[in-house]
């Protein structure tokens, strides 16, 4: 909420909110897909084990590929935001002399390496209260906010609501979907409760509630807080141009409207809450690559717990490092400056995510078809719009091709998904040779 409402601004303005509105609904049947197929299938590897139950091995790696590719580059976002957040704070209180915000990624970087290798369980409780704290003084804020902008001490004394919600002529149908992405991308992560299907307690029962648990509480601060964020700044284009520019939305807004020791606390609280994201891709990357890698390679390095423990720590030492690696590459290879590896590696998460998904829901669809019992069929609809609407998305993110970095990503994201289908087909080419 700090950063990722700006893109969905570049596409549909001050509709902001009715993106993640629509978002919500959307990733609750998505949600459901995944706890439909958690409660039949519970494992570590979540889309690549979901899919392999139900569609077999082959499409079950494309998955697995495309959801490990999300959590790598969703890493990326973890880390980065660390970067950006401490960064943003290092200038207000040493405006003069302060590290890089590359500097502040290569310590986030370390510390998320760390916890994910020695405490993994006890950080992620710690970072979880943290996060409960940051969700309480952000709902307090919009909250706070909204009251205020509503009782006419906005920008633009009392701007009606309902702008928020109801598309003007102007606001095209790929729009709207270009913005959902980025709605999508703010999701990213409430699957990643099922890469623990075998290590939690009842996981049949305890995993589908988690996972739309999460998305209806993520729905409803998603929509409060990003309507507080655009009435605070202003609708008009004033308003939406400092809501675009700003590095710190919350840390702003609060700034604005109740002095700068209310930016600089939330400021504070988005720094751990990234520092939260990062450990928690890292954590589910690790499981989806040691999921896959038991699979086929059963003796690989990759494929073994910490002594005494669960977690696999070669695993999760990988995809730290190739996290941080990305956002080096990003920054001094391709000249990524400011919060663009932020964005870049967000736009490479979700689309990878949505390649994953779309997996995951055309599993749940078979299922339902395959089910003995013949009950419920009815029930087929919500993979079938999930499917629809993100597919819808995937192809207005491809076509027509979109400038610059956002241009190429999406071909990026298809290379990733392929390599493992050349993988199949070379192997298939080995066997006939031998033959």
């Amino acid at each position: 909420m700090n950063l990722n409402p700006q893109e969905p601004s570049q596409h549909v303005g001050r509709l902001t909110p009715l993106i993640f509105l629509l978002s919500t609904i959307l990733v609750i049947m998505v949600a459901w897909c995944f706890a439909r197929l958690s409660r039949l299938y519970p494992n570590a590897g979540s889309a690549f084990g979901f899919v392999s139950a139900v569609m077999g091995p082959r499409a079950g790696l494309i998955a697995g590929w495309a959801m490990l590719g999300a959590y790598l580059c969703f890493g990326m976002v973890g880390i980065s935001g660390f970067g950006l957040f401490r960064g943003d704070l290092a200038a207000k209180f040493h405006p003069a002399h302060h590290p890089s915000v590359f500097y502040f990624t290569l310590v986030g970087a370390v510390l998320v390496g760390v916890l994910s290798i020695t405490a993994a369980r006890r950080a992620a409780i710690a970072l979880i209260t943290l996060e409960g704290v940051a969700v309480a003084v952000m709902l307090t804020l919009s909250v706070a906010v909204i009251w205020r902008v509503l009782g006419g001490h906005g920008p633009q004394g009392d701007p009606p609501v309902r702008d928020l919600f109801i598309p003007s002529a102007g606001i095209t149908l790929p729009s709207i979907a270009l913005a959902l992405s980025f709605g999508f991308l703010s999701f990213a992560g409430f699957e990643e409760v099922a890469t623990m299907g075998e290590e939690v307690k009842n996981p049949s029962f305890t995993i589908p509630r988690v996972l739309i648990g999460t998305v209806i509480g993520g729905g409803v601060v998603y929509t409060l807080v990003t309507t507080a964020e655009v009435l605070g700044f202003g609708t008009d284009p004033a308003g939406m141009a400092r809501f675009a520019a700003s590095h710190s939305l919350l840390g702003d807004l609060g700034g604005i409207y109740f002095g700068s020791w209310c930016g600089d606390l939330l400021d504070i609280l988005a720094t751990f809450s990234a520092l939260g994201c990062g450990l928690a891709s890292v954590m589910g990357a690790s499981r989806v690559l040691f999921a896959m890698v038991r699979s086929i390679v059963p003796t690989s390095r990759l494929a073994q717990l910490s002594a005494g423990g669960s977690s696999p720590v070669l695993a999760s030492l990988c995809v730290i490092g190739t996290a941080f690696a990305g956002n080096a590459v990003m920054r001094f290879v391709f000249q990524g400056r400011g919060s663009d590896p932020f964005f870049w590696s967000s736009t490479l998460s979700v689309l990878s995510l949505l390649v994953a998904y779309f997996l995951v829901v055309v599993s749940a669809g078979i299922s339902l078809l395959r089910d003995p019992m013949k009950t419920g069929r009815w029930k087929i609809v919500i993979p079938a719009l999930a499917a629809l609407a993100i597919g819808y998305t995937l192809w207005v993110s491809v076509y027509p091709v979109q400038q610059g970095a956002f241009g190429v990503i999406p071909w990026i994201v298809l290379g990733w998904c392929l390599l493992p289908v050349l993988a199949m087909l070379m192997g298939m080419g080995r066997g006939k040779d031998k033959r």
